[in-house]
Formats: structure tokens, C-alpha cells, sequence
């Protein structure tokens, strides 16, 4: 077999992976009232396997990815996902599965909302709230998406570290499934002065393959792709400071917005900006844009920052 047929199959069966990843198994029917909300009945309970690859830490975006899945399996068709709002309270494995019990909150004439509670060795790890509304018509404004570089004019992960071969297969090993270029310096490559405390971190970000056309899968792994590390990595852009071994970005809440529908197997453009940190954590915020220009989700991410190494 070629070495580029061999890359094809390999991209294949990772986008396989992650559609096997966001297809959950009903466990329990609906209707029931839950343990933790008597009034509140219970839309059903899913389980998400756990990935074959990385740490043992699971990865936020897969778990947010997987809990959409959820609730999204308990609103009628046609009804899609406008927000999530999620909360990381532990740490979860990522070898083990993960229970997703989904409450139903509302279902209007318009909208729908779902509450999840992620449950791993019998522990809530993660609480998302999602919100599904019926598209309708109304004024209609947008900020416009930055001029940058198209993606075939951006640097591949690979030629970005074809000199840290540790760091690209563990990058690579994180996101299988995507292919990433960073616009412009990434944050471990910023020389003294390079940067501007306020200055975007900006990337080409899609699935590495042909997902299914099922909406759901593809606001599943837009959801996978908005907890990439670029949010994170432009809480510390312009303090000249790398993650290094000891330190830790963890992300302890994030929110999506989902404007309109849009596939994440096709190019989206990640624009991301910090416009806080302080007291050991930050705030990010980014944009999501597809290839037309068209916004087609905001993000909004607080997280945990960890420097053992000083700085």
C-alpha cells in the first residue's frame, strides 16, 4: 500500500472513530423521574464509550461533544441546537464509559431545553445545559471574519514541529480526528516582544474527513473542535509563556453558541482572543467562520492556570 493510500485509510478510521465516539447507546427509556429531581422527568440515559488513544484524562471537548449527543437524541427532528452551556466538576477517564443521564427541562412551541449530568464510577464529573430552538426569520447583523491566509497558505502541524517530533505526535495524538493550522505564531513560538497581550490566536480547524450528513453529528463535533487548545492558548499568548511539563490548562466551564448549521468536515476558521486572566485563571472567547465568511458559532471558556515552573 502507498504511503499516501496508507494516510486516506488512517484519516478514514479515525473520523470513524470519532462518529463511533458521538453515536451513544440508550440504556433507559424516558419518562421516568430522576434521583437527583424528583420533578423533573427524565428524557433518558445514554453511554458514551471511552477513546482508545491519549491520557487517561478525558479530553473536556469529547466529553461536551458526547453530552450534545444526548440530549440531542431526545428533542424531535428539526429542532437544532442553538447553545450549551457546560460545567467541568472532575476529572474523567478517558478509557472508562461515561453515563449521560438527560432531564427534560422544557419542550415549548418553539424551543427545547435539556439538562445532562455526565456520571463516571457512580461520581457527576460534568453538567451541561443545551438549548434547541426551531430556526425562525428576523433582523440579521454579524461581525465580519478577519482577512487571514487561506488554508492550503498555512503551515501543517507537521511542518509547524518537524523539529519536536514528541510534541507533534502527542498534538497529533489528541486530535486525531482534525486537522489544525495555526495562522501566525503559536504560543510556544513567540519571541520576547513578538506579541501583543491582546493579539487573536486564529486557526484552520475541520474533521479530517467526510462526516455523515446527520446535523447533530456535525454540532457534536463542532462541539469536540470549540474545546480545542487554542482557547487556552491565547490566555497565555503575549506573556511569552509555553505549557511545560508540570504546568496545566484545565478547562473549568464553556459555552457555545451555534448560529447557524454549518458542516465541520469542511474548513472553519477559530479566531480566539483572552480579554482577562488574573487570580490563577482567564478567560477566552472565539469565533468560529466558515470558508464563506458566514459566522457560524461564538465560544466563551473559563479555565484553571497552572504554572509549577514559575513564570
Amino acid at each position: 500500500m502507498s504511503g499516501g493510500s496508507a494516510a486516506v485509510d488512517r484519516g478514514r478510521a479515525a473520523v470513524d472513530e470519532l462518529v463511533g465516539l458521538l453515536d451513544l447507546a440508550a440504556v433507559e427509556p424516558a419518562g421516568a423521574p430522576t434521583t437527583m429531581d424528583p420533578l423533573v422527568p427524565l428524557a433518558g440515559v445514554f453511554i458514551g464509550r471511552g477513546a482508545a488513544r491519549g491520557t487517561t484524562r478525558r479530553y473536556g471537548g469529547l466529553i461536551a461533544a458526547q453530552a450534545l449527543a444526548a440530549a440531542g437524541r431526545t428533542v424531535k427532528s428539526g429542532r437544532p441546537v442553538h447553545s450549551l452551556h457546560a460545567y467541568f466538576t472532575r476529572p474523567g477517564d478517558s478509557r472508562r464509559p461515561i453515563t449521560y443521564r438527560v432531564e427534560t427541562l422544557r419542550d415549548g412551541q418553539s424551543m427545547s431545553t435539556r439538562r445532562v449530568v455526565a456520571i463516571q464510577r457512580d461520581t457527576p464529573i460534568f453538567f451541561l445545559t443545551a438549548s434547541f430552538h426551531d430556526p425562525g426569520s428576523g433582523l440579521e447583523h454579524e461581525q465580519p471574519a478577519p482577512k487571514v491566509p487561506a488554508p492550503d497558505e498555512v503551515p501543517t502541524l507537521a511542518q509547524l514541529l518537524a523539529d519536536a517530533p514528541r510534541t507533534l505526535a502527542a498534538v497529533e495524538h489528541m486530535l486525531f480526528a482534525f486537522d489544525a493550522r495555526y495562522i501566525g505564531p503559536p504560543p510556544w513560538e513567540q519571541k520576547a516582544g513578538e506579541q501583543a497581550l491582546d493579539a487573536p490566536c486564529r486557526a484552520w480547524v475541520r474533521v479530517a474527513g467526510t462526516l455523515p450528513d446527520d446535523p447533530l453529528v456535525h454540532a457534536g463535533a463542532l462541539t469536540f473542535i470549540s474545546d480545542l487548545p487554542l482557547l487556552l492558548d491565547s490566555m497565555v499568548a503575549g506573556h511569552r509563556q509555553a505549557w511545560g511539563p508540570g504546568d496545566a490548562g484545565v478547562s473549568i466551564d464553556h459555552t457555545v453558541w451555534f448560529h447557524r448549521p454549518c458542516r465541520a468536515d469542511e474548513w472553519l476558521l477559530y479566531d480566539c482572543r483572552s480579554p482577562w486572566a488574573a487570580s490563577g485563571r482567564g478567560l477566552a472567547t472565539g469565533r468560529l467562520y466558515a470558508m464563506n465568511g458566514d459566522l457560524v458559532a461564538t465560544v466563551a471558556q473559563e479555565g484553571l492556570l497552572r504554572w509549577r515552573g514559575g513564570a
